[in-house]
């Protein structure tokens, strides 16, 4: 996993470690930790842009009107 190895040099990292996790599983977990925001907010933008595009839908549909 050479993405991951920046990963190596933090704490997170160590301590995963030192409670048994293998260096693959510490990498994985310490990749999720870094980039769930990033998860978040994506799954946000599409739930706003589902709710728009309904919206737009109903108007187009005239079941509401702007």
């Amino acid at each position: 996993m050479p993405e991951h190895i920046y990963a190596t040099d933090g704490a997170d990292f160590e301590k995963l470690c030192a409670e048994g996790f293998t260096v693959d599983e510490a990498l994985q977990l310490v990749h999720m930790k870094n980039h769930v925001t990033e998860h978040t907010e994506y799954k946000e933008m599409m739930e706003e842009s589902r709710r728009l595009g309904f919206i737009r839908w109903l108007i187009e549909h005239d079941r509401i009107s702007h």
